[in-house]
């Protein structure tokens, strides 16, 4: 099952990314090209030309998995996203996120729609479960207790409050051990784009 995500990039990023799909899938088209040619698939009918084409798609897919052939925003992002979140260590397995609790999108500290400098584009991507498992349960269990201090933070100095200069410290190093999706996605991109 594929889960959809929208997070918030800059325009010049996503324009890159979406450059790099574009060149990518051109040069699958080639390689395609290429591999039909070797295979010889005009000269093959009935159970061969078949037996070929699934040799050709299995390759095909095979390339795409291991990210040789980048042609979509998952297929590019998808080998830095796994990379990131093993370097986390989120890719592992998680106890389930409990019924009612907030989700790792709507975590106090993160960006949300309509902030964060020159993040006015939205980056939207289906992630496979293998991904989009690790990536909510992660976030969410690594920043448990940083989002219930920054939420005692919050009963101690209610809105129409005005803490001291100290407490407004508190809460600063508090949200700074906050990780969103949205910042896991955004590292992801940039690795994809400058090839870390």
């Amino acid at each position: 099952m594929a889960h959809l995500m929208v997070v918030a990039v800059s325009p010049a990023d996503l324009d890159r990314l979406d450059a790099l799909v574009q060149k990518q899938q051109t040069a699958e088209t080639c390689w395609q090209a290429g591999a039909e040619q070797d295979a010889n698939l005009l000269a093959l009918r009935g159970p061969e030309l078949r037996a070929a084409r699934v040799r050709l798609r299995a390759e095909r897919d095979r390339l795409r998995e291991t990210g040789r052939h980048r042609v979509s925003r998952l297929h590019a992002l998808a080998p830095a996203l796994r990379t990131e979140l093993e370097h986390r260590g989120l890719l592992r397995e998680w106890d389930p996120i409990p019924e009612g609790a907030q989700r790792a999108g709507q975590t106090l500290g993160g960006i949300g729609p309509h902030s964060g400098t020159g993040l006015t584009a939205r980056l939207v991507v289906s992630l496979p479960e293998a991904l989009w498992t690790p990536l909510q349960r992660g976030v969410y269990w690594t920043n448990r207790p940083h989002v219930q201090a920054l939420e005692t933070w919050k009963d101690t100095w209610p809105t129409g409050t005005t803490p001291p200069p100290e407490a407004h410290t508190e809460r600063t190093r508090i949200t700074t051990h906050i990780t969103t999706t949205g910042h896991i996605l955004r590292t992801a991109l940039h690795h994809t784009l400058h090839g870390r």
